[in-house]
């Protein structure tokens, strides 16, 4: 499977937030209690990306990593179950369930995106089977009519109007039925359509 560079873009905004709230978490002094508070809250930004563009392994992995670097922090500064470290550690367990619940959530609606496109692309290879005989006759019966005139005539030529014009049709339903995906793009106004390239 290929990646392409926005993927990496996204997977190195994930790391650059952790680690950069993590190196604030440390560096900030212990007494400034608010401030460790939004940086805790912070964690909680690329937990929610990583389970909204990977899914519930995403999601996870981005927890565990945080939760593996958050967990340090929380040993150094132990004062004995205080409210806060009660706070810090429920903290560290709702980073999980967070990245789980968000991470299954994304994956669902994956999934059913993917099935609504096999739904679509299944239809599209339907609809181009069915339209492939009556497209042939048409072919076929315009070049026996063409037998009948002379090359220079009228008639000739708009039999191969027609025929050149089928031949296009039959060309981009063909396109349509070896179609395995496809991205949808404005027409006009509000209408979507489904672009076709060709390979």
């Amino acid at each position: 499977m290929k990646h392409s560079s926005h993927d990496y873009l996204k997977f190195f905004l994930i790391i650059l937030l952790v680690t950069i709230t993590t190196i604030l978490h440390f560096s900030t002094k212990q007494t400034h209690f608010y401030y460790h508070i939004v940086l805790r809250e912070l964690y909680f930004l690329p937990i929610l990306l990583g389970a909204f563009w990977y899914g519930k392994r995403g999601g996870l992995l981005t927890s565990l990593s945080i939760s593996s670097l958050y967990l340090p922090f929380i040993v150094t500064h132990w004062q004995g179950l205080t409210p806060d470290d009660l706070a810090k550690s429920l903290e560290l367990i709702l980073f999980n369930i967070i990245a789980l619940s968000m991470g299954m959530l994304s994956d669902s609606e994956k999934k059913r995106e993917r099935e609504k496109q096999k739904a679509i692309l299944a239809m599209a290879g339907t609809i181009a089977h069915e339209l492939n005989s009556p497209l042939q006759v048409i072919l076929g019966g315009s070049q026996l009519l063409q037998d009948d005139f002379e090359p220079e005539s009228t008639t000739y030529k708009e039999l191969q109007y027609i025929i050149n014009n089928t031949k296009t049709i039959k060309q981009t339903i063909n396109k349509i039925s070896h179609l395995d995906q496809f991205v949808l793009k404005k027409y006009a106004g509000d209408t979507q359509v489904f672009e076709i390239s060709s390979k």
